[in-house]
């Protein structure tokens, strides 16, 4: 899972009062970057209407949003901490909402992969002093550092 993180795929302090307008802010500067194609914000919207990905554990919650690969150009894991936590849907009911400090999106171009990639977030994040160190984490070498781990 190492090799899909990256320093530069970490954006902190993300302006926006919403999931949307989050995403919205770092989707721009992939696409500028070449990684997603323009399809891939309206698509990963789509999706979290239909399958949210909002992960609740007992202290914290998280979000992995994520689409299909056809709107994935360049394979990585995107670490993004809003400025202001935002409101997920709870992944398994579809009905709680949850309020959430780091999203985790997924940029995998291939099918096969994203269950493999899933279950290795999962896993980490399960660890709640990874969670707590990436929210304290001021700068994306600290981040890095505690993701590849």
């Amino acid at each position: 899972m190492q090799q899909y993180f990256s320093k530069e795929n970490i954006y902190l302090n993300v302006a926006g009062n919403s999931f949307e307008e989050v995403l919205k802010n770092v989707t721009e500067i992939l696409e500028k970057k070449g990684a997603v194609k323009d399809s891939f914000y309206n698509a990963v919207l789509e999706r979290e209407k239909v399958f949210p990905t909002g992960l609740e554990f007992p202290e914290y919650s998280i979000a992995i949003p994520h689409t299909d690969p056809q709107h994935v150009n360049v394979n990585s894991i995107v670490v993004i901490k809003p400025k202001n936590s935002v409101v997920f849907k709870d992944m398994g009911t579809n009905s709680k909402e949850l309020n959430v400090g780091v999203i985790l999106l997924l940029l995998i171009s291939k099918s096969e992969d994203q269950v493999s990639v899933l279950s290795s977030i999962i896993k980490k994040f399960a660890d709640a002093d990874c969670y707590n160190k990436i929210l304290s984490s001021s700068s994306q070498e600290e981040i890095y550092a505690t993701l590849t781990k």
